[in-house]
């Protein structure tokens, strides 16, 4: 057996994993062999490391486990050790005083090529949790900023609501005087902002459409919207220009009218109201 050969079945014996003929061999040429002694005391550490690494395990690993690794580690080559030669030699291992046997075809541990899968396994891990947090960082984002968005329609809608440059309609139909329908008139922003509760869904093919009307003048259309879902209504509608340049709106009126819109009103108002500063 070359010299080679028995520095590459290092690790076999520092596990264990050689059978009697050849330990028996390798302890031979072990105790005057500086090289093999610190090949043998590097792979130790080494699985020392590794065994305190590892988690600590619910159970017992089966009894046959080891016997199939062991197995296994007669049939593999390990890859030639690396690690340079200490420069002290290392204390002589005890050895067993039988003769060397004739050498035999060399054997390699399965060892080195389960710590590489096992590193394998453990990036694979590693590249899963990363791409995982990145993802969840990614969604985290993606909702703070719609609950931004969302706050600045508040806020903006909100503004909408006060100011001494907002007027308020409300829209209540004959005798009874609960506010059916609320519509501010913000002039800073130039927009109309509908209210309402318990408004029912318009007829198939139809809509709501507000007019603004003046004394003495035909109405003026300020828009259409359509009722929102869970009684809910809020919608904000551009104010036209026609309104905003002509003065002094005195009344708001609601009507049903044909999708799209209406030039002028096609029913007598069902809700109807006056404008006046906000409270």
């Amino acid at each position: 057996m070359t010299h080679q050969q028995l520095i590459d079945s290092a690790a076999s014996y520092a596990l264990d994993a050689l059978d009697g003929d050849e330990r028996a061999a390798f302890e031979s040429h072990l105790a005057g062999c500086a090289k093999c002694q610190a090949e043998v005391a590097a792979y130790r550490e080494v699985a020392g490391a590794l065994a305190y690494a590892a988690p600590a395990a619910g159970v017992s690993p089966p009894p046959a486990l080891r016997a199939r690794i062991l197995r296994d580690a007669h049939q593999v080559r390990p890859i030639a050790a690396a690690r340079a030669a200490v420069s002290t030699p290392a204390a002589p291992l005890p050895v067993s005083p039988k003769s060397a046997p004739p050498a035999q075809a060399p054997r390699r541990s399965i060892t080195p090529w389960l710590v590489a899968a096992a590193s394998l396994a453990a990036a694979v891990g590693f590249a899963f949790v990363y791409r995982g947090a990145r993802a969840e960082r990614e969604q985290l984002r993606s909702e703070v900023a719609e609950a931004r968005a969302a706050i600045a329609r508040e806020r903006s809608t909100l503004a909408a609501f006060i100011g001494p440059e907002v007027h308020v309609v409300s829209l209540t139909a004959g005798a009874d005087q609960k506010p059916g329908i609320r519509v501010f008139w913000n002039h800073t922003q130039h927009t109309f902002v509908v209210t309402a509760l318990g408004l029912p869904a318009a007829p198939a093919g139809k809509t709501y459409q507000l007019w603004a009307i003046r004394k003495g003048r035909p109405p003026m259309s300020m828009g259409t919207f359509d009722a929102g879902p869970n009684d809910r209504t809020m919608t904000t509608l551009a104010v036209p220009p026609d309104i905003t340049n002509g003065g002094l709106i005195d009344d708001c009126a609601l009507t049903v009218e044909p999708i799209g819109g209406s030039p002028q009103p096609t029913e007598t108002p069902r809700m109807a109201g006056s404008w006046r500063h906000v409270d």
